[in-house]
């Protein structure tokens, strides 16, 4: 289903006038695309909590003092299957110690919104400790540890998906899903690791606009701060729009 435009709304303007350039309140936030500098504006949260950042070709990784957390802006990363075939441009880790393995990844793709990957960004830096919480890897999570991780979709409207896996929440005109991927379910082999994956698109027959997935072991209140921004209706600013989007879309001049 898709809403009127309140306006005309260009989608290539010239970057040069940026007075020919119009600002909207763009509704639901999920399709609304990555925003202008929106790698500057995520890397600079951190930067401004103390992390310290390092420079390799043109891929960028910010660390925390005690170099156990980490988010990478890797411009030059590969396509990835499990997130529709697109290419990663976020990657955020933690280990429980400098040397030791990590204890989880999450991962987001480049047309991924930075209004869902700045709360999560949040989080990191305002609680790094919570960040290294023990993990609950599958099977041992259950749906009560994975409830406030849940809630805010849930409260939200978005709706269980009764063909799948319990936890699985389609937002509203099923433009954006949440699930939880669990070994030997959706066709995924015994051995695969388990993650939750959340993708949007502008109907359901169409490919994905952008793909994020996090490890199992992720902590809740990492997920929570997460699916706490993809649920929020609050519409986010834009002066462009993904092309083809606006049809999709509930626009106000801002």
């Amino acid at each position: 289903m898709s809403h009127p435009l309140t306006a005309p709304v260009p989608t290539h303007l010239d970057p040069l006038h940026p007075l020919d350039r119009p600002l909207y309140r763009v509704a639901p936030r999920y399709l609304a695309g990555p925003g202008e500098d929106s790698a500057g504006t995520v890397i600079q949260t951190l930067t401004d909590a103390g992390w310290g950042d390092a420079t390799w070709m043109d891929n960028t990784r910010v660390f925390d003092p005690s170099q156990r957390l980490a988010l990478e802006f890797l411009p030059e990363a590969q396509p990835v299957p499990h997130l529709e075939g697109q290419r990663v441009l976020w990657r955020l880790w933690a280990r429980r110690d400098a040397l030791g393995p990590l204890s989880w990844t999450a991962l987001f793709t480049g047309e991924t919104p930075e209004e869902l990957l700045l709360p999560v960004v949040g989080a990191l830096a305002a609680h790094a400790d919570k960040a290294l919480d023990q993990p609950l890897p599958y099977p041992t999570r259950t749906e009560t540890d994975d409830a406030p991780a849940l809630a805010p979709l849930i409260a939200a409207g978005w709706s269980p998906d009764p063909t799948k896996q319990p936890r699985t929440y389609h937002a509203p005109r099923l433009q954006a899903r949440f699930t939880h991927q669990a070994p030997g379910r959706d066709d995924r082999p015994d051995h695969a690791p388990a993650r939750w994956l959340a993708t949007a698109r502008l109907d359901y027959e169409a490919p994905a606009q952008w793909a994020a997935s996090f490890d199992d072991t992720t902590p809740t209140r990492i997920l929570a701060a997460f699916t706490t921004a993809l649920a929020d209706p609050t519409p986010v600013e834009r002066y462009e729009l993904p092309r083809g989007a606006e049809a999709y879309l509930t626009l106000t001049p801002a």
